[in-house]
């Protein structure tokens, strides 16, 4: 068996001089986002406690060109000769306040990463307004590492806390000059702190590293399938992982006159776009095969790697990511999402039930020829029904590739109409409605919401239903809109039965805040309505109403007749029924433009 790894030891200074110099770098293995700021915080207190940090796992570089620097300032060392494979995000952390440099952060914008320090408490915290103006913390302990006269720097910062001091009438012993100093020093220090690395060899295949680092990682942020997806996407066809990662960052940021992937439902991940890909283009779900399938193996041979293979289903990819990256095909899509109700993100629990009906927007219309408007109410429907039922959550692997191992076989586009239909109609039956969407696997349940409350939410918007008690003609569907959002969210969840009316009635936080409680309505009049019982806030919203108007609004929302006057118990159970109702009505909507 050839040697695969060695160990060795080396301070943070010599690991930090590699990355500074270029000759450790940062490979296409691994998220490039830093920690939040108190992790990075909570690291160099454990550093100066003396507490371990785990590992580092690096990787002697085969493929030098295909590693990039990390920070933002540009490197003298060309070629890094080893690449880090775990623990990018403690190396990451320790070199931009160590030299002091910004670095990029989940919104691929840069930043400097602020640690403070305070001596007499031997603490350390996120710098803020209130550690920079606090005479006994230095805001920025990069000061430390980088000024040319780190005594000078010291004796400055004592003598400003002396003064301090002395306008409270306290003074600053000797015995607390030498501890600053000293402490000071410990943080200065920090650089000599020894580190365990595991090196692998560059003979090593990507294959092996990526089983040495599922046997061996120690925690942390974990590498998942779609990390050595993309790691294969860098080796062998880095421009495809470049337009992904451009289609991610896109969806995060609106660039108003500009047709990017930004929408008001979802940003968007690489693994999204994995799994959409490989649904779409390889009919698989479960991201384990996505790595060995692009390596090139043979699944009739046990997993026998093929350059052949490898080639040939990367000319697949290559010809099939354009559909999904494909700013047309995402925003028609994205219609269809909205066309079903779900206009926000607040309304939608899993994101997988977005890009999973992404795909198979995408397999309708390249597959089976779907004109726009068959395949915009066809998708609204599947992903309403996808929504409601939790279809992706929990083990949901393996019910996809079930789904795409039949609609594989399929040969047009009214086959796959009816495949769509079937699956729905299996589940969504009357009993649904009427016995599961009312119980505690439905609507009967407590907290700010779930799929049957999301669905009952997207269900207004469908049949376009006023606010309920408001005076306007406003939809609650208008107040979703981004130019609706302020500070204050326009529609805001009000309890039907206030809580402290309820509190007072001798009711659980659980039993008060279950959703049949629930109603949106304008932030002014949850204001104005306050804590009195139905039956005093509600008659005088009545009041010049006539009766069928009243019966209108209260059908719109759900709401039984008398409801005010009802007891709580009851006006729950009544409640969850016309609740279940209008997420019927909505859904046959939806099933009749099919």
């Amino acid at each position: 068996m050839p040697e695969l790894f060695s160990n060795t030891t080396l301070t943070v200074l010599q690991l930090i001089e590699k990355i500074d110099t270029g000759e450790l770098g940062l490979p296409e293995l691994q998220r490039p986002f830093i920690w939040k700021d108190s992790k990075i915080r909570d690291l160099f207190d454990s550093m100066l406690k003396g507490y371990p940090i785990g590992y580092l796992m690096l990787w002697e570089s085969a493929i030098e060109s295909k590693n990039r620097t990390i920070g933002t300032i540009s490197h003298n060392y060309t070629n890094p000769k080893e690449v880090i494979i775990d623990g990018q995000q403690r190396l990451t952390s320790l070199y931009a306040v160590i030299k002091g440099k910004p670095v990029l952060n989940a919104k691929f914008e840069e930043k400097n990463v602020i640690i403070s320090y305070n001596p007499l408490l031997n603490k350390f915290e996120v710098g803020y307004q209130a550690t920079k103006q606090d005479p006994e913390w230095m805001y920025n302990i990069s000061e430390l590492f980088n000024n040319n006269n780190f005594f000078k720097l010291i004796n400055e910062f004592i003598e400003k806390l002396k003064k301090s001091k002395e306008t409270k009438g306290v003074g600053l012993s000797e015995k607390d000059e030498e501890l600053i100093q000293n402490r000071f020093m410990e943080v200065r220090n920090l650089t000599n702190y020894p580190l365990p690395v595991f090196n692998i060899k560059a003979n090593a295949e990507e294959e092996s590293v990526s089983d040495i680092f599922v046997r061996v990682n120690s925690g942390g942020v974990a590498l998942k399938q779609n990390d050595f997806i993309l790691t294969l996407l860098s080796l062998y066809w880095e421009e495809g992982r470049k337009k992904i990662e451009t289609f991610c960052k896109d969806s995060l940021i609106n660039t108003p006159g500009s047709t990017t992937a930004y929408n008001s439902i979802t940003p968007v991940s690489a693994q999204d776009i994995i799994r959409v890909v490989m649904a779409y283009a390889f009919d698989r779900a479960r991201l384990q095969y996505g790595y060995k399938l692009l390596h090139g193996a043979d699944f009739e041979k046990r997993g026998t790697i093929d350059e052949t293979l490898r080639i040939q289903r990367f000319e697949t990819l290559k010809a099939k990511l354009p559909d999904v990256l494909d700013l047309h095909s995402w925003h028609e899509f994205i219609k269809a999402i909205m066309n079903a109700g779900y206009l926000s993100g607040e309304l939608i629990s899993s994101n997988n039930a977005v890009f999973y009906s992404y795909a198979l927007y995408l397999i309708a219309k390249h597959r089976f020829n779907a004109s726009n408007n068959e395949n915009l109410h066809l998708t609204s429907l599947w992903f309403f029904y996808a929504s409601l039922v939790a279809l992706y959550s929990g083990s949901f692997e393996s019910t996809v590739e079930s789904h795409l191992n039949t609609i594989k076989t399929l040969h047009s586009f009214n086959e796959y109409r009816n495949f769509i239909l079937s699956r729905i109609n299996e589940e969504l039956t009357n009993d649904f409605f009427d016995i599961t969407l009312v119980g505690s696997k439905g609507l009967a349940v407590s907290g700010s919401g779930n799929n049957a409350w999301n669905a009952y939410v997207a269900s207004l918007n469908i049949l376009k239903n006023k606010i309920l008690f408001s005076k306007s003609n406003l939809l609650v569907a208008q107040l979703f809109t981004d130019s609706c959002h302020s500070k204050r969210k326009s529609l805001e969840k009000h309890h039907l039965f206030p809580k402290n009316y309820l509190k007072q009635m001798g009711y659980s936080k659980k039993e008060i805040n279950q959703m049949a409680n629930y109603a949106y309505i304008d932030w002014k009049d949850n204001d104005d309505i306050g804590d009195d019982s139905p039956a005093i806030y509600y008659p005088p919203r009545c009041t010049n109403k006539p009766e069928q108007e009243i019966k209108l609004e209260e059908g719109n929302n759900a709401l039984p007749h008398g409801w005010e006057k009802m007891s709580y118990d009851i006006f729950l159970q009544e409640r969850r029924k016309l609740m279940a109702q209008k997420i019927k009505q909505a859904f046959e909507q939806l099933k009749a433009a099919v």
